[in-house]
């Protein structure tokens, strides 16, 4: 009987000698499309940053900016045609002498750069939307609109301690009950830029110690809305609160981009799609309302 056994796990193996089959999947072409980011301030600058999509599978160290194009700022019948930055190469290196291959344009506080800018100063229009268009030399056209909104100021602002002399952090802000609101609370640590060897600020805004999207969403409506760190932190620290109050469209694209994020993290997670307000491309074009302060811990 074990003879028998043997011989037919002999055959099996034998069967299978030539079942390894090397098989080429063909991706279907994937369409580039101009990618839109661009943060209004009231009484800033017109800034914006456009690149396009990239294939899953493509080199990711090459830079997506998109060069050549025609980018206009439209508000209350007055058209604004920004500038487009000055390039020096493809290098996407942000610890370059040159980071990522161009003198960006910058925000005032360095936390955001963009290849496209305008000395025209940002109004405080709550009535008259803006709107963004983009051209490229490939004959792609996107467009967004975006309208002002207004500052939720920061109520609260604090750390304590626990019995270790560890430090926690606090962010609040009241919400209005006479309106659908939207938050994005974040707190960063010591500085919103660094320096590379270069002699440009590279912003740091992308690392910071908590980033939370709210909505008043029946749970806030009137009342404070807050988050606060874990204990992380210790005496001689200096921590930077900030406090956006945005629209639903910016709400929406910050939770699916981290969605996102966390599904490419995952072999197992479900494809998640990047909501946009951008017509004709991806991105995102919005008010940047805010109220920021710093605190050190003594």
């Amino acid at each position: 009987m074990r003879y028998i056994f043997y011989f037919l796990l002999f055959i099996s193996l034998l069967s299978c000698e030539d079942m390894e089959t090397v098989v080429q999947i063909e991706m279907p072409p994937i369409q580039k499309e101009l990618v839109i980011e661009c943060y209004l301030e009231a009484g800033k600058p017109f800034r914006l940053l456009l690149t396009e999509s990239k294939d899953f599978f493509e080199n990711l160290d090459e830079c997506p900016f998109v060069r050549g194009a025609t980018v206009v700022i439209s508000h209350n019948g007055v058209r604004d045609t920004l500038t487009e930055a000055p390039f020096f190469n493809n290098n996407c290196d942000p610890d370059d002498i040159i980071p990522y291959g161009f003198f960006p344009f910058l925000n005032h506080d360095s936390t955001r750069f963009f290849n496209f800018g305008s000395s025209t100063i940002c109004p405080s229009d709550f009535n008259n939307p803006f709107t963004v268009e983009v051209w490229d030399t490939s004959g792609r056209y996107a467009t967004a609109t975006t309208q002002f909104i207004p500052v939720s100021p920061i109520e609260k602002f604090l750390t304590e301690s626990n019995s270790s002399g560890e430090f926690y952090a606090l962010l609040s802000t009241i919400d209005d009950i006479s309106t659908e609101d939207y938050y994005r609370l974040v707190l960063h640590k010591t500085s919103l830029t660094k320096k590379g060897s270069g002699s440009i600020p590279i912003p740091v805004a992308r690392n910071p110690k908590f980033d939370r999207t709210l909505d008043d969403g029946g749970v806030f409506a009137g009342k404070e809305v807050t988050t606060a760190s874990n204990y992380k932190f210790e005496s001689g620290d200096t921590l930077i609160g900030t406090i956006y109050h945005i629209d639903k469209n910016y709400h929406d694209y910050l939770e699916s981009v981290s969605d996102a994020q966390s599904a490419n993290a995952s072999p197992f997670g479900q494809p998640a799609v990047v909501k946009t307000n951008v017509i004709g491309g991806q991105g995102i074009f919005a008010f940047l309302s805010y109220d920021r302060d710093t605190i050190y811990i003594p």
